[in-house]
């Protein structure tokens, strides 16, 4: 049994205080991480305009993902503000907005 975990409650300027860290050395892309447990995480990605993650797969974990601001391409349809997605793990998926001004999307990694 997991030790019990206490309640994560961040305001808007909590998480803007979080670090902006790099994803990986993508360019264009960061993310602020706001809560992790184990190998699961939850956090809020920017991807800058004309950039993208690049095609891969999550083995282990679902990735949910609601889309805050912009417009972003995943799964071949092009998502604005308020759209949600989940892809399952084994899913080949990007976040591409080569052809978009970007997005601001909040993430979670479940395992």
């Amino acid at each position: 049994m997991e030790p019990m975990m206490n309640p994560t409650v961040l305001t808007a300027a909590d998480i803007g205080d979080r670090p902006e860290m790099p994803l990986g050395s993508i360019d264009g892309v960061a993310h602020r991480v706001v809560w992790q447990h184990g190998t699961s995480m939850a956090g809020r990605m920017t991807i800058a305009a004309g950039h993208h993650l690049g095609e891969h797969q999550h083995r282990r974990h679902a990735h949910h993902m609601w889309i805050v601001d912009g417009r972003v391409e995943i799964l071949g349809v092009v998502l604005d503000a308020g759209s949600y997605v989940h892809v399952p793990p084994g899913v080949v998926h990007d976040l591409d907005a080569r052809a978009t001004e970007g997005c601001t999307l909040f993430y979670v990694y479940e395992h």
